[in-house]
């Protein structure tokens, strides 16, 4: 007789969620150029600068980026994020 194996699968639901205490930060650079907005914690301010920038340069393209922290949640435990 040869001994047999066992194999478990399961399955959890998760979820993923943004870091309560960091904030995002915004981000934008031309497409025309080398410009970059400073980076900050208010989209608007992001959205500014690169109005700014346009009115100098005639640049009008610009990709932006928002940048946050995520984290995973299984289903059933307390959605605080992990220490390490």
């Amino acid at each position: 007789m040869t001994p047999s194996s066992r194999i478990v699968f399961r399955s959890l639901v998760h979820r993923i969620a943004a870091h309560p205490d960091i904030p995002l930060t915004y981000t934008a650079s031309c497409v025309s150029c080398s410009w970059k907005a400073e980076p900050s914690e208010d989209g608007e301010a992001v959205d500014v600068q690169c109005m700014g920038h346009s009115g100098r340069s005639n640049h009008r393209q610009f990709i932006r980026t928002a940048t946050g922290r995520a984290f995973v949640v299984r289903e059933g435990e307390d959605p605080k994020p992990p220490t390490t």
